[in-house]
Protein backbone atom coordinates (compact mmCIF):
# COMPACT_ATOMS: atom_id res chain seq x y z
CA UNK A 1 0.00 0.00 0.00
CA UNK A 2 2.56 2.06 1.21
CA UNK A 3 4.55 1.53 -2.49
CA UNK A 4 1.80 2.25 -3.99
CA UNK A 5 1.18 5.73 -2.81
CA UNK A 6 4.64 6.46 -3.16
CA UNK A 7 4.69 5.29 -6.96
CA UNK A 8 1.47 7.30 -7.64
CA UNK A 9 3.45 10.61 -6.32
CA UNK A 10 6.23 9.99 -7.97
CA UNK A 11 4.44 10.16 -11.29
CA UNK A 12 2.70 13.15 -10.14
CA UNK A 13 5.93 14.44 -9.82
CA UNK A 14 7.55 14.05 -12.82
CA UNK A 15 4.76 15.14 -15.06
CA UNK A 16 4.30 18.44 -12.96
CA UNK A 17 8.62 18.41 -13.58
CA UNK A 18 7.79 18.10 -17.28
CA UNK A 19 5.08 20.72 -17.55
CA UNK A 20 6.92 23.03 -15.69
CA UNK A 21 9.88 22.83 -18.08
CA UNK A 22 7.65 22.92 -21.42
CA UNK A 23 6.24 26.45 -19.77
CA UNK A 24 9.16 27.92 -18.81
CA UNK A 25 10.62 27.32 -22.43
CA UNK A 26 7.82 28.36 -24.06
CA UNK A 27 7.20 31.65 -21.88
CA UNK A 28 11.39 32.37 -22.58
CA UNK A 29 10.78 31.76 -26.64
CA UNK A 30 7.44 34.21 -26.62
CA UNK A 31 9.53 36.69 -24.67
CA UNK A 32 12.49 36.34 -27.26
CA UNK A 33 10.26 36.93 -30.41
CA UNK A 34 8.35 39.92 -28.29
CA UNK A 35 11.78 41.60 -27.66
CA UNK A 36 12.93 41.27 -31.09
CA UNK A 37 9.86 42.27 -32.37
CA UNK A 38 9.62 45.58 -30.89
CA UNK A 39 13.30 46.55 -31.07
CA UNK A 40 12.79 50.27 -32.54
CA UNK A 41 16.60 51.73 -34.23
CA UNK A 42 17.55 55.06 -32.05
CA UNK A 43 17.44 57.01 -35.34
CA UNK A 44 14.36 57.01 -38.58
CA UNK A 45 15.17 58.91 -41.45
CA UNK A 46 11.99 60.34 -42.05
CA UNK A 47 11.33 60.05 -45.84
CA UNK A 48 9.17 61.45 -48.30
CA UNK A 49 8.80 60.96 -52.76
CA UNK A 50 12.23 62.70 -52.99
CA UNK A 51 13.21 64.25 -49.93
CA UNK A 52 15.44 61.99 -46.82
CA UNK A 53 16.19 64.04 -43.62
CA UNK A 54 17.16 63.45 -40.32
CA UNK A 55 16.87 66.71 -39.25
CA UNK A 56 14.45 69.52 -39.31
CA UNK A 57 14.72 72.09 -41.47
CA UNK A 58 13.33 75.64 -41.44
CA UNK A 59 10.72 75.74 -43.98
CA UNK A 60 12.36 78.97 -45.14
CA UNK A 61 15.44 77.11 -46.80
CA UNK A 62 13.43 74.49 -48.09
CA UNK A 63 11.29 76.45 -49.73
CA UNK A 64 14.57 78.60 -50.86
CA UNK A 65 16.16 75.16 -52.31
CA UNK A 66 12.74 73.91 -53.83
CA UNK A 67 12.79 77.08 -55.76
CA UNK A 68 16.12 77.16 -56.73
CA UNK A 69 16.28 73.67 -57.69
CA UNK A 70 13.10 72.79 -58.46
CA UNK A 71 13.94 69.27 -60.85
CA UNK A 72 16.41 67.37 -58.82
CA UNK A 73 15.75 63.91 -56.89
CA UNK A 74 17.66 61.79 -54.10
CA UNK A 75 17.36 64.86 -51.95
CA UNK A 76 19.12 64.56 -48.74
CA UNK A 77 19.30 67.10 -45.98
CA UNK A 78 21.71 67.08 -43.11
CA UNK A 79 23.34 70.02 -40.60
CA UNK A 80 26.55 71.03 -42.46
CA UNK A 81 29.93 68.73 -42.44
CA UNK A 82 33.13 69.69 -45.12
CA UNK A 83 33.14 67.55 -48.18
CA UNK A 84 36.31 66.11 -49.01
CA UNK A 85 35.99 66.81 -52.67
CA UNK A 86 35.94 70.32 -52.14
CA UNK A 87 38.35 72.62 -50.50
CA UNK A 88 36.35 75.09 -48.64
CA UNK A 89 39.19 77.95 -47.97
CA UNK A 90 40.29 77.47 -51.99
CA UNK A 91 36.49 78.69 -53.02
CA UNK A 92 36.71 81.60 -51.01
CA UNK A 93 33.60 81.17 -49.16
CA UNK A 94 32.51 82.28 -45.63
CA UNK A 95 33.15 79.80 -42.92
CA UNK A 96 30.32 77.44 -41.83
CA UNK A 97 29.41 75.61 -38.69
CA UNK A 98 26.85 72.66 -37.69
CA UNK A 99 23.81 75.11 -36.85
CA UNK A 100 24.12 75.90 -40.88
CA UNK A 101 22.64 72.87 -43.45
CA UNK A 102 23.81 70.83 -46.10
CA UNK A 103 21.49 69.39 -49.18
CA UNK A 104 22.55 66.62 -51.65
CA UNK A 105 20.85 65.46 -54.44
CA UNK A 106 21.16 64.45 -57.67
CA UNK A 107 20.69 66.94 -61.44
CA UNK A 108 21.34 65.42 -64.84
CA UNK A 109 22.70 62.17 -63.47
CA UNK A 110 24.99 64.24 -61.42
CA UNK A 111 25.61 64.18 -57.60
CA UNK A 112 25.11 68.05 -55.99
CA UNK A 113 25.79 69.78 -52.59
CA UNK A 114 24.65 72.95 -51.63
CA UNK A 115 24.91 74.79 -48.22
CA UNK A 116 22.44 76.80 -46.74
CA UNK A 117 23.08 79.20 -43.48
CA UNK A 118 21.02 79.12 -40.18
CA UNK A 119 19.45 82.62 -41.75
CA UNK A 120 17.92 80.50 -44.49
CA UNK A 121 20.67 81.89 -46.63
CA UNK A 122 21.84 79.90 -49.72
CA UNK A 123 25.72 80.08 -49.38
CA UNK A 124 26.60 77.93 -52.60
CA UNK A 125 26.66 74.52 -54.56
CA UNK A 126 29.13 72.12 -55.78
CA UNK A 127 29.08 69.88 -58.69
CA UNK A 128 31.86 67.38 -59.85
CA UNK A 129 32.08 66.79 -63.46
CA UNK A 130 32.60 63.87 -65.17
CA UNK A 131 32.30 65.07 -68.79
CA UNK A 132 35.53 67.32 -69.15
CA UNK A 133 34.20 68.26 -72.81
CA UNK A 134 30.99 70.49 -71.43
CA UNK A 135 33.33 73.60 -70.09
CA UNK A 136 32.96 77.06 -71.34
CA UNK A 137 34.84 77.80 -74.15
CA UNK A 138 36.42 80.61 -72.43
CA UNK A 139 37.80 77.85 -69.71
CA UNK A 140 38.88 75.37 -72.42
CA UNK A 141 40.92 78.27 -74.15
CA UNK A 142 42.58 78.89 -70.88
CA UNK A 143 43.70 75.92 -70.17
CA UNK A 144 45.11 75.29 -73.52
CA UNK A 145 47.32 78.58 -73.62
CA UNK A 146 48.13 78.93 -69.69
CA UNK A 147 48.90 74.78 -69.17
CA UNK A 148 49.57 73.19 -72.52
CA UNK A 149 50.11 69.31 -72.65
CA UNK A 150 48.16 69.01 -68.95
CA UNK A 151 45.61 66.64 -68.78
CA UNK A 152 42.61 67.36 -66.92
CA UNK A 153 42.40 64.76 -63.80
CA UNK A 154 39.16 66.37 -61.78
CA UNK A 155 36.70 69.24 -62.29
CA UNK A 156 34.29 70.92 -59.65
CA UNK A 157 31.51 73.40 -60.83
CA UNK A 158 31.72 75.91 -57.96
CA UNK A 159 28.45 78.82 -58.09
CA UNK A 160 28.14 81.33 -55.09
CA UNK A 161 25.97 84.42 -55.29
CA UNK A 162 29.34 86.07 -56.64
CA UNK A 163 30.59 83.73 -59.45
CA UNK A 164 30.64 80.64 -61.49
CA UNK A 165 33.98 79.07 -61.25
CA UNK A 166 35.59 75.62 -62.14
CA UNK A 167 38.46 74.07 -59.75
CA UNK A 168 40.40 72.15 -61.89
CA UNK A 169 43.05 69.48 -61.32
CA UNK A 170 45.66 68.69 -64.08
CA UNK A 171 48.99 66.69 -64.26
CA UNK A 172 51.99 66.26 -66.87
CA UNK A 173 54.45 63.76 -66.01
CA UNK A 174 55.19 64.43 -62.23
CA UNK A 175 54.06 68.37 -62.61
CA UNK A 176 51.03 68.65 -60.78
CA UNK A 177 48.54 71.98 -60.97
CA UNK A 178 45.33 73.36 -59.64
CA UNK A 179 43.34 75.85 -61.01
CA UNK A 180 41.04 78.03 -60.28
CA UNK A 181 39.15 79.69 -63.40
CA UNK A 182 35.92 81.63 -63.56
CA UNK A 183 33.34 80.85 -66.72
CA UNK A 184 35.12 83.94 -68.17
CA UNK A 185 38.36 82.21 -68.60
CA UNK A 186 40.21 84.38 -65.68
CA UNK A 187 42.67 82.08 -63.26
CA UNK A 188 41.82 83.64 -59.86
CA UNK A 189 44.05 80.97 -57.85
CA UNK A 190 46.79 78.15 -59.28
CA UNK A 191 49.22 76.38 -57.59
CA UNK A 192 51.31 73.23 -58.41
CA UNK A 193 54.42 72.39 -59.73
CA UNK A 194 55.64 73.90 -63.40
CA UNK A 195 59.24 71.70 -64.78
CA UNK A 196 59.57 70.83 -61.18
CA UNK A 197 59.10 74.12 -59.48
CA UNK A 198 56.44 75.32 -56.83
CA UNK A 199 54.45 78.05 -57.99
CA UNK A 200 51.31 80.03 -56.48
CA UNK A 201 49.25 82.60 -57.31
CA UNK A 202 46.22 84.54 -56.78
CA UNK A 203 44.06 87.01 -58.53
CA UNK A 204 40.97 87.94 -55.88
Amino acid sequence: MKLGNWMAIAVVAVFATSCGESSTKEDKSTSSTTNTDTQIPETVPVTTTTTTTTIVVPEPTKTSFETKYPNVSNVYWSQYEPVSTFDWEWAGWEKMDTADYVVTYKMDNNDYWSWYDDDNNWIGTVTTLTNFSGLPDAVNNTIQSNFPDYTIVSVDKENDKNRTAYEIELSKGEDKMKALIDENGSILKKKGKVDGVKTKEKNI
